[in-house]
């Protein structure tokens, strides 16, 4: 979300679009496949934090399995959509599934970016 992708400023001028695709949570073993503690003793120590990855796990996949789940191929078909854009027409940033607030972050740093493009001469 907060990443500011300068090369699409960099390129623009070269007549080639680079563009973020922000994709929300998605159901995939991503998260679940992710390395546990090796040292559980210290995990441990950590309280209520040396659970947190369990807790993530679980809840996401409460999520997944709802009616309010996110759909994977919503990320595949704004792909397809950006790609099927001509050349210029491609937003910079394009957010797929859950937001949780990207688009609000994006708004409020667009004029920071703005700010930057001016101070470097780049007027896309």
């Amino acid at each position: 979300m907060l990443v500011n992708n300068a090369g699409h400023y960099e390129l623009t001028g070269l007549g080639i679009d680079s563009v973020l695709v922000e994709p929300g949570p998605s159901p995939t073993r991503l998260l679940a496949n992710s390395p546990r503690p090796l040292d559980e003793e210290r995990a441990h120590a950590y309280g209520p934090l040396s659970s947190i990855r369990e807790m993530f796990v679980g809840n996401f996949g409460q999520f997944f399995a709802s009616d309010q789940g996110p759909d994977p191929q919503e990320i595949a078909v704004a792909i397809l959509g950006l790609i099927s854009k001509s050349s210029g027409e491609r937003p910079l940033r394009t957010i797929c599934g859950p937001d949780y607030g990207a688009s609000q972050i994006n708004r409020q740093s667009a004029p920071v970016q703005a700010q930057v493009r001016r101070a470097l001469g780049w007027t896309c």
